[in-house]
């Protein structure tokens, strides 16, 4: 949730700013594919993982869900020059240390589930529990690696939708609000000639 709210700030700002929304189009983003796959093997094993977790077991299912974030820092890589990309580079790295660090999956603690109201989306709450439909797997904090790491941060009520997010999303969603502050704005294509023209990869 935090990522869309960026992407709406960062559309809203860009505007005021005299951008252009149909400047989105142009984003020269090189290997545009590897995204794509990424979210569907994401979308795809978020929804089919067993709800709950042995973490000292990875199953085909936590391997596929990080190999996917590996695609997605590649991409960030081969586009690196683009506005906000290191930043984005950097987010995904910080979740997915400490999603190895817990099993596979991204931590969230009892009280956080329970702030957020997302009580639901669990059969229980306890430690091993997986959050339907999400990333994230129930862990106390004191049993949490890099726990600082996790999904420490709670957007809860009265905002319109309750979220749970990590310092790693932080940074993805200002790496996402910058990249689409360059587009909208005409700096992103400058930015990546640029960088072609001095021969980088």
């Amino acid at each position: 949730m935090i990522l869309l709210l960026a992407i709406a700030v960062a559309i809203v700002i860009a505007l005021a700013r005299g951008g252009r929304f149909a400047s989105l189009v142009n984003v020269p983003v090189r290997w545009g594919v590897l995204p794509i796959l990424a979210f569907a093997v994401q979308a795809l094993f978020i929804y089919q993982a067993p709800e709950q977790q042995d973490s000292s077991i990875w199953s085909w299912q936590e391997w596929l869900f990080l190999s996917s974030h590996v695609l997605l820092l590649v991409t960030v890589w081969v586009n690196r020059s683009l506005p906000g990309m290191l930043w984005v580079g950097a987010g995904l790295l910080l979740n997915l240390v400490v999603m190895v660090a817990n099993g596979g999956w991204m931590p969230v603690a009892p009280q956080a589930v329970i702030r957020a109201g997302y009580s639901g989306l669990a059969s229980s709450l306890e430690p091993g529990t997986r959050l339907f439909s999400s990333k994230n797997i129930v862990l106390p904090a004191e049993s949490t690696a890099l726990q600082p790491l996790s999904d420490v941060f709670v957007l809860a009520r009265p905002f319109p939708v309750p979220s749970v997010f990590s310092v790693g999303d932080v940074f993805v969603a200002l790496g996402v609000l910058l990249l689409i502050q360059g587009a909208m704005l005409g700096q992103a294509r400058g930015s990546c000639t640029s960088q072609s023209s001095r021969g980088d990869v």
